[in-house]
């Protein structure tokens, strides 16, 4: 029944019989809730779960170590005493070797070999050799040198150490003025060749005689480029 919110009796239905006031309709209060205490807290901030560590990953193994061939200790990529390059390692990743069976690239490199006068001249204008000790040879004999494999060393055979080089430039006539390691023709994984010079005793030039190249970096060669290394000798490399 509608009811004065003043408290006063009414008989009407809408307005208050007493004051006026329009009657409000009766709602019955909800009945009262027990009471519940708050949940204990803890006098510590909750804490993160422990997190796992990431697994360790296991550390590389150290590099260096005596050279294989000839067990000189390393200082740098190539061996002071033999020229033994360390990036052939099979745990290497600066150059991927070519397995037995695998097609050779269709780009073939020759080299040509000869002995230059206008080379040995220079050498001798600037006081480099002395003429009456180094001679320039009777015979000049060029012959060819298929590049294949992986790397080429130019220098002199030793018989002390049991080396040989793929191209040997020693022997009877040889051009005495070149190192037993003088450089290394080193393949590239597209089908191309660079020279590096190891630490030779007078140098590697190419397509000049004003400047050495730098030494233990791989200088990349192009086609007809002429290299001139020793007293004489002259290499020129030909593609196809």
């Amino acid at each position: 029944m509608p009811s004065c919110p003043s408290g006063h009796h009414s008989t009407a239905t809408d307005f208050c019989d007493t004051c006026g006031l329009r009657l409000q309709a009766y709602s019955p209060s909800p009945p009262p809730q027990p009471y519940r205490p708050p949940p204990p807290t803890s006098p510590f901030p909750p804490q993160a779960p422990p997190r796992t560590p990431a697994p360790r990953r296991p550390s590389a193994a150290p590099r260096g170590g005596p050279c294989p061939e000839c067990t000189t200790s390393r200082t740098g990529r190539f061996c002071e005493e033999c020229g033994y390059d360390f990036a052939s390692q099979p745990d290497s990743p600066v150059r991927r070797h070519s397995g037995p069976g695998e097609a050779p690239a269709a780009a073939q490199w020759r080299a040509v070999i000869t002995a230059d006068p206008a080379y040995y001249q220079y050498m001798v204008d600037q006081g480099m050799l002395d003429p009456a000790q180094i001679s320039f040879p009777a015979m000049n004999r060029q012959r060819r040198v298929n590049l294949r494999g992986d790397r080429l060393h130019i220098g002199r055979r030793s018989a002390s150490r049991g080396f040989t080089p793929e191209i040997d430039l020693g022997g009877p006539g040889g051009d005495p003025a070149v190192s037993h390691i003088h450089a290394i023709l080193v393949a590239g994984p597209d089908g191309t060749w660079a020279i590096v010079d190891p630490g030779s005793t007078n140098g590697t030039m190419i397509n000049g005689t004003a400047n050495t190249i730098p030494r233990k970096v791989e200088v990349p060669l192009n086609d007809s480029d002429r290299i001139y290394v020793g007293a004489w000798t002259v290499i020129i490399v030909q593609k196809g």
